[in-house]
């Protein structure tokens, strides 16, 4: 506590001395800074005070030349008397002139000065007030100071989160590299090109991606599942909006007897987007009805589905009959055991058979379909840093195949797993 003390009084000390000068400005100046502050207008062009000196050192030449021009004879003392008068007369003038113009130059100045003055201080005492404000709303002062050797742990953490998203974005670009080339010499190797879109799409460059899957749709004699593909790189490279030419795809790829998920998920999408939601929960309803339990997109399409209801008022009850999970699980007794147990102890299952999920896959981590189980049931149980570290993970053991790389990139989207 006693270094914000310390810290008050350097702030109002600071403060003091920006505040003087402005708050004391029309001080009369004391006689020496009156003194340097005449020496000072003495030398600036055009001000009054030098505009008289001027003037008079011209008089004083004059009045000199004029006794000169009596010893000389040139002037008699009656005119020499006249000229000597006008001269005076001219020098009073000067002064008077002088005289009058000085006091209305100070007083505008400093009237010129007063809202300038105002303004400044009004700024940093709203500051002042502003940052004490905003301390007393977010500061503690009891917080506890935390040691760099304390959050070594953290430190590593976020080091090996950038590490692995390094090492994924070079196994991408390499294979980009080496798929490409692999293209130069042999283009009608048809899975060259979806690994190319694939890998494109994973690396965030939709727009490359849709040549590439372009490429897929023609050689293939228009597949329906490369239909799809191509249709996603459209929407992507248009920020989730779903055109007239990516709707138009899906359309045609609903024709063919692919089975690919995101050709259902977006021609709902794309209801959605135009206002008809009723028919975009339909349509994703049956999606999600007719697919398998351990589908890894099911959890965002329900998802979207129970927003969209909740949105809209639209009854959903009983219309999901998702099937049962097909990976090994909860047996029917387990199920039935389950529903007889408290929360506390329903959630104490559910932690225990997530952490067995994680503890195979530390034993035998080939297995694609394990991790994106997992990172879907951290992601349910509300702990996205452990969804993150699976994806990681994943990634790091997957990390010379591109196309498992791609998918696991995908189902983090589709979850919610924000990118480092």
């Amino acid at each position: 506590m006693t270094i914000w003390i310390v810290l008050g009084a350097i702030t109002l000390l600071l403060a003091g001395f920006i505040l003087w000068p402005i708050f004391g400005g029309n001080r009369k100046a004391a006689p020496h800074e009156a003194s340097d502050a005449s020496s000072a207008s003495e030398l600036e062009d055009g001000s009054p005070e030098n505009e008289l000196s001027r003037d008079l050192a011209v008089y004083r030449d004059q009045l000199s030349e004029i006794d000169r021009d009596i010893e000389r004879g040139v002037l008699s003392a009656e005119q020499a008397d006249a000229a000597r008068t006008e001269v005076q007369r001219r020098i009073l003038a000067a002064d008077q002139r002088i005289k009058k113009q000085q006091p209305t130059d100070t007083i505008d100045q400093t009237s010129a000065n007063k809202p300038v003055r105002a303004v400044a201080a009004g700024f940093i005492v709203l500051f002042i007030a502003g940052g004490f404000g905003l301390y007393l709303d977010l500061g503690n002062p009891t917080m506890p100071d935390r040691p760099i050797t304390s959050r070594t742990d953290e430190i590593n953490a976020v080091r090996m989160a950038q590490t692995a998203d390094e090492d994924r974005q070079s196994v991408l670009n390499r294979a980009v590299s080496d798929l490409s080339q692999r293209l130069l010499e042999n283009p009608d190797d048809l899975r060259a090109w979806e690994l190319l879109g694939a890998s494109l799409m994973a690396l965030g460059r939709p727009e490359e991606a849709q040549t590439a899957f372009l490429e897929t749709v023609k050689r293939s004699g228009r597949d329906g599942d490369y239909l799809a593909m191509y249709a996603e790189s459209l929407i992507r490279s248009n920020n989730g909006q779903i055109n007239t030419t990516a709707r138009g795809v899906l359309r045609e790829a609903e024709k063919t007897d692919s089975t690919d998920p995101r050709i259902q998920f977006y021609l709902g999408l794309a209801d959605a987007q135009e206002g008809n939601v009723g028919a975009a929960v339909d349509r994703w309803i049956a999606l999600a009805n007719g697919a398998p339990g351990d589908a890894p997109w099911l959890p965002m399409v329900v998802g979207r589905i129970n927003e969209a209801a909740l949105a809209q008022g639209i009854n959903i009850e009983g219309r999901l009959n998702i099937a049962e999970n097909t990976s090994p699980g909860p047996s029917q007794e387990d199920i039935a055991a389950a529903q007889e147990m408290t929360p506390e102890e329903q959630q104490q299952m559910i932690m225990s058979m997530v952490n067995g999920l994680a503890e195979r896959l530390e034993a035998e981590p080939n297995n694609p379909d394990g991790w994106a189980r997992l990172m879907q049931a951290y992601m349910v149980l509300g702990r996205e840093d452990d969804a993150k570290a699976s994806f990681e993970k994943a990634s790091t053991v997957f990390a010379d195949q591109p196309e498992m790389i791609a998918r696991f990139d995908s189902l983090a989207k589709e979850i919610g797993i924000s990118a480092n």
